[in-house]
Protein backbone atom coordinates (compact mmCIF):
# COMPACT_ATOMS: atom_id res chain seq x y z
CA UNK A 1 0.00 0.00 0.00
CA UNK A 2 1.60 3.52 -1.10
CA UNK A 3 1.54 6.34 1.58
CA UNK A 4 -0.64 8.99 0.78
CA UNK A 5 0.84 12.15 0.16
CA UNK A 6 0.85 14.06 3.40
CA UNK A 7 -1.98 16.34 3.75
CA UNK A 8 -1.69 20.26 3.99
CA UNK A 9 -1.93 21.43 7.10
CA UNK A 10 -5.17 23.35 7.52
CA UNK A 11 -5.82 27.44 8.96
CA UNK A 12 -7.00 27.81 12.25
CA UNK A 13 -10.65 28.79 12.53
CA UNK A 14 -11.52 33.05 13.47
CA UNK A 15 -12.36 33.43 17.46
CA UNK A 16 -16.01 32.73 17.59
CA UNK A 17 -17.20 35.99 19.94
CA UNK A 18 -15.59 39.38 20.49
CA UNK A 19 -14.89 39.96 24.37
CA UNK A 20 -13.25 42.35 26.46
CA UNK A 21 -10.95 44.15 24.38
CA UNK A 22 -7.77 42.46 26.54
CA UNK A 23 -8.96 38.99 25.50
CA UNK A 24 -9.56 40.59 22.16
CA UNK A 25 -5.46 41.45 21.84
CA UNK A 26 -4.30 38.20 23.34
CA UNK A 27 -6.49 36.00 21.13
CA UNK A 28 -5.62 38.10 17.74
CA UNK A 29 -1.69 37.89 19.36
CA UNK A 30 -2.22 33.92 19.66
CA UNK A 31 -4.15 33.68 16.65
CA UNK A 32 -1.13 35.86 14.42
CA UNK A 33 1.24 33.22 16.04
CA UNK A 34 -0.20 30.12 15.35
CA UNK A 35 -0.88 31.33 11.70
CA UNK A 36 2.89 31.91 11.43
CA UNK A 37 3.98 28.52 12.60
CA UNK A 38 1.02 26.84 10.49
CA UNK A 39 2.09 29.10 7.29
CA UNK A 40 5.56 28.53 7.49
CA UNK A 41 4.88 24.57 8.00
CA UNK A 42 2.39 24.77 5.09
CA UNK A 43 5.23 26.03 2.70
CA UNK A 44 7.72 23.47 3.99
CA UNK A 45 5.75 20.70 3.31
CA UNK A 46 4.97 21.82 -0.16
CA UNK A 47 8.77 22.43 -0.24
CA UNK A 48 9.66 19.11 0.49
CA UNK A 49 7.20 17.58 -1.56
CA UNK A 50 8.70 18.86 -4.91
CA UNK A 51 12.28 17.50 -3.87
CA UNK A 52 14.32 14.33 -5.44
CA UNK A 53 15.47 11.55 -2.93
CA UNK A 54 19.06 12.89 -3.20
CA UNK A 55 17.77 16.60 -1.96
CA UNK A 56 15.47 14.89 0.47
CA UNK A 57 19.40 13.26 1.49
CA UNK A 58 20.85 16.72 1.53
CA UNK A 59 17.88 18.26 3.86
CA UNK A 60 18.65 15.45 6.09
CA UNK A 61 22.25 16.23 6.53
CA UNK A 62 21.62 19.96 6.99
CA UNK A 63 18.77 19.45 9.70
CA UNK A 64 19.08 15.80 11.07
CA UNK A 65 16.31 16.37 13.71
CA UNK A 66 13.43 17.55 11.53
CA UNK A 67 10.59 14.88 11.79
CA UNK A 68 9.07 16.51 8.87
CA UNK A 69 12.45 15.67 6.46
CA UNK A 70 12.65 12.22 7.51
CA UNK A 71 8.67 11.47 6.79
CA UNK A 72 9.12 13.19 3.26
CA UNK A 73 12.84 11.09 2.33
CA UNK A 74 10.79 8.12 3.66
CA UNK A 75 7.80 8.36 1.57
CA UNK A 76 10.24 9.06 -1.63
CA UNK A 77 12.26 5.74 -1.07
CA UNK A 78 9.10 3.64 -0.53
CA UNK A 79 8.04 5.10 -3.94
CA UNK A 80 11.49 4.15 -5.52
CA UNK A 81 10.65 1.02 -4.24
CA UNK A 82 13.90 1.03 -1.06
CA UNK A 83 11.60 -0.32 1.06
CA UNK A 84 14.44 -0.91 3.23
CA UNK A 85 16.32 2.60 3.14
CA UNK A 86 12.41 3.93 3.35
CA UNK A 87 11.94 1.93 6.92
CA UNK A 88 14.62 3.42 8.66
CA UNK A 89 13.28 7.08 7.33
CA UNK A 90 9.76 6.83 8.48
CA UNK A 91 11.08 5.01 12.28
CA UNK A 92 13.83 8.09 12.41
CA UNK A 93 10.51 10.09 11.96
CA UNK A 94 8.65 8.48 14.72
CA UNK A 95 11.67 8.84 17.04
CA UNK A 96 11.93 12.06 16.70
CA UNK A 97 7.82 12.77 16.70
CA UNK A 98 6.18 9.97 18.79
CA UNK A 99 2.72 11.50 17.56
CA UNK A 100 2.94 11.84 13.99
CA UNK A 101 0.39 9.64 12.11
CA UNK A 102 1.86 9.95 9.31
CA UNK A 103 5.19 8.56 9.76
CA UNK A 104 3.32 5.52 11.33
CA UNK A 105 1.24 5.00 8.09
CA UNK A 106 4.43 5.00 6.09
CA UNK A 107 6.07 2.72 8.24
CA UNK A 108 3.05 0.45 8.29
CA UNK A 109 3.07 0.52 4.73
CA UNK A 110 7.18 -0.47 3.97
CA UNK A 111 6.17 -3.10 6.84
CA UNK A 112 3.24 -4.43 5.04
CA UNK A 113 5.20 -5.04 1.71
CA UNK A 114 8.72 -6.01 3.28
CA UNK A 115 6.09 -8.94 4.90
CA UNK A 116 6.99 -8.05 8.52
CA UNK A 117 3.59 -8.84 8.70
CA UNK A 118 2.92 -8.45 12.93
CA UNK A 119 5.38 -5.77 12.90
CA UNK A 120 3.12 -4.13 10.27
CA UNK A 121 0.11 -5.00 12.70
CA UNK A 122 1.63 -3.06 15.17
CA UNK A 123 2.18 -0.06 13.95
CA UNK A 124 -1.19 0.43 12.51
CA UNK A 125 -2.54 -0.02 15.63
CA UNK A 126 0.14 2.91 17.06
CA UNK A 127 -1.23 4.48 14.18
CA UNK A 128 -5.15 4.24 15.07
CA UNK A 129 -4.19 5.36 18.01
CA UNK A 130 -3.14 8.60 17.76
CA UNK A 131 -5.46 9.63 14.79
CA UNK A 132 -8.91 7.39 15.47
CA UNK A 133 -10.37 8.52 12.39
CA UNK A 134 -7.78 8.00 10.10
CA UNK A 135 -9.35 5.05 7.89
CA UNK A 136 -5.57 4.54 6.32
CA UNK A 137 -4.70 2.96 9.87
CA UNK A 138 -7.65 0.77 9.82
CA UNK A 139 -7.07 -0.07 6.46
CA UNK A 140 -3.50 -0.87 6.75
CA UNK A 141 -4.73 -3.38 10.16
CA UNK A 142 -6.72 -4.72 7.97
CA UNK A 143 -4.49 -5.83 5.43
CA UNK A 144 -1.91 -7.20 7.95
CA UNK A 145 -4.71 -9.20 8.91
CA UNK A 146 -5.75 -10.40 5.70
CA UNK A 147 -2.22 -11.36 4.41
CA UNK A 148 -2.13 -13.57 7.84
CA UNK A 149 -4.81 -15.58 6.54
CA UNK A 150 -7.00 -14.18 9.49
CA UNK A 151 -10.30 -12.66 7.30
CA UNK A 152 -12.19 -12.54 10.14
CA UNK A 153 -10.04 -10.21 12.53
CA UNK A 154 -9.79 -7.92 8.79
CA UNK A 155 -13.91 -7.31 8.86
CA UNK A 156 -12.99 -4.99 12.48
CA UNK A 157 -10.96 -2.91 11.04
CA UNK A 158 -12.97 -2.36 7.48
CA UNK A 159 -16.23 -1.98 9.67
CA UNK A 160 -14.26 1.30 11.14
CA UNK A 161 -13.84 2.63 8.02
CA UNK A 162 -17.48 2.44 7.03
CA UNK A 163 -18.60 3.97 10.13
CA UNK A 164 -16.18 7.04 9.16
CA UNK A 165 -16.92 6.85 5.53
CA UNK A 166 -20.66 5.37 4.77
CA UNK A 167 -20.94 6.35 1.43
CA UNK A 168 -16.89 4.96 0.44
CA UNK A 169 -17.77 2.15 -1.80
CA UNK A 170 -14.18 0.70 -1.91
CA UNK A 171 -14.59 0.23 1.64
CA UNK A 172 -17.86 -1.56 1.42
CA UNK A 173 -16.34 -3.84 -1.30
CA UNK A 174 -13.27 -4.96 0.51
CA UNK A 175 -15.80 -5.73 3.60
CA UNK A 176 -17.57 -7.61 1.28
CA UNK A 177 -14.90 -9.99 0.01
CA UNK A 178 -13.65 -10.15 3.60
CA UNK A 179 -16.82 -10.79 5.09
CA UNK A 180 -16.78 -13.92 2.33
CA UNK A 181 -13.56 -15.29 2.98
CA UNK A 182 -14.47 -15.67 6.45
CA UNK A 183 -17.52 -17.55 4.96
CA UNK A 184 -19.85 -14.74 6.89
CA UNK A 185 -22.04 -14.87 3.33
CA UNK A 186 -24.60 -12.97 4.10
CA UNK A 187 -23.11 -9.36 5.73
CA UNK A 188 -20.62 -9.81 2.07
CA UNK A 189 -23.39 -9.96 0.17
CA UNK A 190 -25.18 -6.85 2.01
CA UNK A 191 -21.78 -4.70 1.65
CA UNK A 192 -21.29 -5.87 -2.03
CA UNK A 193 -24.86 -4.56 -2.56
CA UNK A 194 -23.94 -1.18 -0.64
CA UNK A 195 -20.99 -1.08 -2.73
CA UNK A 196 -22.80 -1.25 -6.39
CA UNK A 197 -24.87 0.98 -4.94
CA UNK A 198 -22.40 3.64 -3.92
CA UNK A 199 -20.69 3.27 -7.00
CA UNK A 200 -22.73 1.63 -9.84
CA UNK A 201 -20.00 2.27 -12.58
CA UNK A 202 -17.49 0.06 -11.16
CA UNK A 203 -17.39 -3.09 -13.33
CA UNK A 204 -15.75 -5.19 -10.73
CA UNK A 205 -17.95 -4.54 -7.34
CA UNK A 206 -21.08 -6.14 -9.95
CA UNK A 207 -18.94 -8.60 -11.05
CA UNK A 208 -18.46 -10.19 -7.99
CA UNK A 209 -21.77 -9.11 -6.39
CA UNK A 210 -23.10 -11.55 -8.78
CA UNK A 211 -21.04 -14.40 -8.38
CA UNK A 212 -21.95 -14.62 -4.20
CA UNK A 213 -25.61 -14.23 -5.91
CA UNK A 214 -24.68 -17.19 -7.82
CA UNK A 215 -23.03 -19.36 -4.78
CA UNK A 216 -27.00 -18.78 -3.42
CA UNK A 217 -28.44 -19.71 -6.33
CA UNK A 218 -30.37 -16.56 -6.77
CA UNK A 219 -29.81 -17.29 -10.24
CA UNK A 220 -32.06 -14.40 -11.68
CA UNK A 221 -30.21 -11.39 -9.55
CA UNK A 222 -26.47 -12.90 -10.68
CA UNK A 223 -27.37 -12.92 -13.85
CA UNK A 224 -28.38 -9.01 -13.96
CA UNK A 225 -25.49 -8.18 -11.47
CA UNK A 226 -23.14 -9.83 -13.98
CA UNK A 227 -24.82 -8.39 -17.19
CA UNK A 228 -24.09 -5.03 -15.48
CA UNK A 229 -20.64 -6.10 -14.63
CA UNK A 230 -20.14 -6.58 -18.64
CA UNK A 231 -21.79 -3.44 -19.06
CA UNK A 232 -19.54 -1.42 -16.90
CA UNK A 233 -16.59 -3.65 -17.79
CA UNK A 234 -16.87 -4.55 -21.67
CA UNK A 235 -13.21 -6.33 -21.15
CA UNK A 236 -13.78 -8.28 -18.80
CA UNK A 237 -12.86 -11.86 -19.32
CA UNK A 238 -13.68 -12.85 -15.74
CA UNK A 239 -17.11 -11.55 -16.28
CA UNK A 240 -17.90 -13.29 -19.30
CA UNK A 241 -16.51 -16.26 -17.68
CA UNK A 242 -18.64 -16.31 -14.80
CA UNK A 243 -21.92 -15.77 -16.43
CA UNK A 244 -21.06 -18.87 -18.76
CA UNK A 245 -20.61 -20.69 -15.89
CA UNK A 246 -24.14 -19.58 -13.92
CA UNK A 247 -25.64 -20.72 -17.81
CA UNK A 248 -24.51 -24.08 -17.44
CA UNK A 249 -25.22 -24.39 -13.75
CA UNK A 250 -29.03 -22.93 -14.48
CA UNK A 251 -29.31 -26.44 -17.08
CA UNK A 252 -28.59 -27.71 -20.49
CA UNK A 253 -31.10 -26.46 -22.58
CA UNK A 254 -30.25 -26.04 -26.05
CA UNK A 255 -30.78 -22.06 -25.36
CA UNK A 256 -28.53 -22.30 -21.99
CA UNK A 257 -25.54 -24.23 -23.89
CA UNK A 258 -25.80 -21.74 -26.80
CA UNK A 259 -25.63 -18.74 -24.33
CA UNK A 260 -23.01 -20.22 -21.89
CA UNK A 261 -21.17 -21.19 -25.31
CA UNK A 262 -20.89 -17.77 -26.22
CA UNK A 263 -19.98 -16.47 -23.19
CA UNK A 264 -16.98 -18.77 -22.66
CA UNK A 265 -15.85 -17.56 -26.22
CA UNK A 266 -16.12 -14.09 -25.81
CA UNK A 267 -13.83 -14.61 -22.42
CA UNK A 268 -11.21 -16.39 -23.99
CA UNK A 269 -11.36 -13.35 -27.09
CA UNK A 270 -10.42 -11.02 -23.93
CA UNK A 271 -7.87 -13.16 -22.55
CA UNK A 272 -6.56 -15.91 -24.81
CA UNK A 273 -4.52 -17.00 -21.68
CA UNK A 274 -7.29 -18.16 -19.52
CA UNK A 275 -7.35 -21.64 -19.21
CA UNK A 276 -10.42 -21.81 -16.75
CA UNK A 277 -12.35 -20.53 -19.81
CA UNK A 278 -11.13 -23.61 -21.69
CA UNK A 279 -11.83 -26.11 -19.47
CA UNK A 280 -15.16 -24.87 -18.94
CA UNK A 281 -15.94 -25.15 -22.56
CA UNK A 282 -14.62 -28.45 -22.99
CA UNK A 283 -17.24 -29.48 -20.01
CA UNK A 284 -19.67 -28.03 -22.49
CA UNK A 285 -19.18 -30.11 -25.64
CA UNK A 286 -17.96 -33.24 -23.23
CA UNK A 287 -21.29 -33.16 -21.85
CA UNK A 288 -22.96 -33.18 -25.14
CA UNK A 289 -20.74 -36.47 -26.58
CA UNK A 290 -18.69 -33.69 -28.63
CA UNK A 291 -15.15 -35.41 -27.62
CA UNK A 292 -12.96 -34.10 -30.25
CA UNK A 293 -13.94 -30.24 -29.03
CA UNK A 294 -13.56 -31.49 -25.73
CA UNK A 295 -10.47 -32.54 -25.99
CA UNK A 296 -9.19 -29.18 -27.72
CA UNK A 297 -10.10 -27.21 -25.17
CA UNK A 298 -9.00 -29.51 -22.79
CA UNK A 299 -5.24 -29.64 -24.03
CA UNK A 300 -5.10 -25.68 -24.31
CA UNK A 301 -6.40 -25.68 -20.76
CA UNK A 302 -3.52 -27.87 -19.47
CA UNK A 303 -1.15 -26.31 -22.42
CA UNK A 304 -1.78 -23.05 -20.28
CA UNK A 305 -1.90 -24.29 -16.51
CA UNK A 306 -0.05 -27.64 -16.09
CA UNK A 307 -0.70 -27.93 -12.36
CA UNK A 308 -4.43 -28.24 -13.89
CA UNK A 309 -5.34 -31.59 -12.75
CA UNK A 310 -8.85 -31.69 -12.95
CA UNK A 311 -8.31 -30.55 -16.93
CA UNK A 312 -5.71 -33.53 -17.42
CA UNK A 313 -8.16 -35.78 -15.58
CA UNK A 314 -10.84 -34.61 -18.50
CA UNK A 315 -8.28 -34.76 -21.16
CA UNK A 316 -7.49 -38.40 -20.19
CA UNK A 317 -11.52 -38.66 -19.80
CA UNK A 318 -12.05 -37.89 -23.46
CA UNK A 319 -9.03 -39.99 -24.52
CA UNK A 320 -10.88 -42.75 -23.10
CA UNK A 321 -14.34 -42.00 -25.02
CA UNK A 322 -12.45 -41.68 -28.10
CA UNK A 323 -10.83 -44.87 -28.16
CA UNK A 324 -7.19 -44.03 -26.66
CA UNK A 325 -7.67 -46.12 -23.75
CA UNK A 326 -4.04 -46.75 -22.44
CA UNK A 327 -2.77 -43.15 -22.79
CA UNK A 328 -6.03 -41.68 -21.40
CA UNK A 329 -5.47 -44.11 -18.22
CA UNK A 330 -2.40 -43.12 -17.63
CA UNK A 331 -2.99 -39.30 -18.12
CA UNK A 332 -6.29 -40.01 -15.67
CA UNK A 333 -3.77 -41.69 -13.24
CA UNK A 334 -1.24 -38.94 -13.56
CA UNK A 335 -4.04 -35.99 -13.05
CA UNK A 336 -5.10 -37.73 -9.61
CA UNK A 337 -1.29 -38.14 -8.45
CA UNK A 338 -1.10 -34.16 -9.23
CA UNK A 339 -4.29 -33.62 -7.44
CA UNK A 340 -2.66 -35.60 -4.13
CA UNK A 341 0.24 -33.87 -4.62
CA UNK A 342 -1.44 -30.09 -4.77
CA UNK A 343 -3.72 -31.03 -1.69
CA UNK A 344 -0.52 -31.78 0.08
CA UNK A 345 1.33 -28.44 -1.03
CA UNK A 346 -1.77 -26.80 0.38
CA UNK A 347 -2.14 -27.96 3.41
CA UNK A 348 1.67 -27.56 4.22
CA UNK A 349 1.51 -24.24 3.05
CA UNK A 350 -1.33 -23.21 5.04
CA UNK A 351 0.54 -24.88 8.49
CA UNK A 352 3.52 -22.11 7.51
CA UNK A 353 1.33 -19.50 7.33
CA UNK A 354 -0.14 -20.24 10.56
CA UNK A 355 2.92 -21.09 12.29
CA UNK A 356 5.73 -19.19 10.17
CA UNK A 357 8.75 -20.08 12.24
CA UNK A 358 8.25 -23.92 12.07
CA UNK A 359 11.45 -24.92 9.86
CA UNK A 360 10.11 -28.43 10.02
CA UNK A 361 7.46 -27.16 8.28
CA UNK A 362 9.72 -25.31 5.62
CA UNK A 363 11.91 -28.31 4.72
CA UNK A 364 8.99 -30.27 4.54
CA UNK A 365 7.62 -28.02 1.84
CA UNK A 366 11.04 -27.89 0.23
CA UNK A 367 11.42 -31.63 -0.28
CA UNK A 368 7.14 -31.06 -1.49
CA UNK A 369 8.28 -28.90 -3.88
CA UNK A 370 11.51 -30.66 -4.97
CA UNK A 371 9.65 -33.88 -5.20
CA UNK A 372 7.08 -31.91 -7.78
CA UNK A 373 9.59 -30.51 -9.61
CA UNK A 374 8.93 -26.85 -8.41
CA UNK A 375 12.59 -26.18 -8.84
CA UNK A 376 12.57 -22.03 -7.54
CA UNK A 377 10.29 -23.14 -5.36
CA UNK A 378 12.07 -25.62 -3.66
CA UNK A 379 15.06 -23.68 -3.16
CA UNK A 380 13.37 -20.84 -1.09
CA UNK A 381 12.18 -23.28 1.41
CA UNK A 382 15.77 -24.67 2.05
CA UNK A 383 17.01 -21.16 2.40
CA UNK A 384 14.05 -20.40 4.73
CA UNK A 385 14.77 -23.73 6.73
CA UNK A 386 18.58 -22.80 7.45
CA UNK A 387 17.94 -19.04 8.02
CA UNK A 388 15.31 -20.10 10.96
CA UNK A 389 18.06 -21.94 13.14
CA UNK A 390 21.06 -23.30 13.37
CA UNK A 391 22.63 -24.10 10.17
CA UNK A 392 21.96 -28.06 9.30
CA UNK A 393 25.30 -29.33 7.68
CA UNK A 394 22.71 -32.50 6.14
CA UNK A 395 20.40 -30.11 4.60
CA UNK A 396 22.91 -28.10 3.46
CA UNK A 397 24.47 -31.11 1.82
CA UNK A 398 21.01 -32.09 -0.05
CA UNK A 399 20.18 -28.45 -0.74
CA UNK A 400 23.71 -28.25 -2.78
CA UNK A 401 23.70 -31.04 -4.43
CA UNK A 402 20.23 -30.32 -5.47
CA UNK A 403 21.10 -27.15 -7.08
CA UNK A 404 24.07 -28.73 -8.55
CA UNK A 405 22.27 -30.94 -10.29
CA UNK A 406 19.62 -27.71 -11.20
CA UNK A 407 22.76 -26.49 -12.61
CA UNK A 408 24.06 -29.33 -14.97
CA UNK A 409 20.13 -29.37 -16.54
CA UNK A 410 20.37 -25.84 -17.10
CA UNK A 411 17.47 -24.96 -14.97
CA UNK A 412 19.65 -22.52 -12.99
CA UNK A 413 22.58 -20.39 -14.01
CA UNK A 414 26.13 -21.83 -13.39
CA UNK A 415 27.47 -20.74 -9.84
CA UNK A 416 30.91 -18.87 -10.30
CA UNK A 417 34.14 -19.87 -8.97
CA UNK A 418 34.54 -20.55 -5.26
CA UNK A 419 30.76 -19.74 -4.61
CA UNK A 420 28.53 -22.02 -2.63
CA UNK A 421 26.13 -25.39 -4.36
CA UNK A 422 22.93 -22.84 -3.66
CA UNK A 423 21.79 -20.03 -4.84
Amino acid sequence: MDMPAPVETALPAKPRSRRLLILCVIGLIAIGVSLGVRNSTWAKERRLKNLAVEELALSIHDDPRDPLTFLYYGSALLKAKDLADSEQAFERATQLDPKMTRAYLGLGSVQLQRRELPTAQKTFETAIKLDPKNTEGYLGLAQTYYQQGMAAHATEPMEKIVALEPKNAAAWYFLGKMYGEAHISDKALDALQKATKYDPKKGLYWRDRGQLERHYARNEEAENSLKEAVRNSPDDAVAYLWIGELYTQMGNTPKLRGQAEQCFLSAIARDPNMGEAYFNLGQLYQRNSNYPSALIDFRKAVELDGSDSKALLAEGQCLVQLGQKAEGEKMIAGARALEAATREIDYTQKRILADPKNRELHLRLARLYRKYENYPEAITQYQAYQRLGPRDPAVEKEMNAYATALRALGVLPKANAGSAGAP
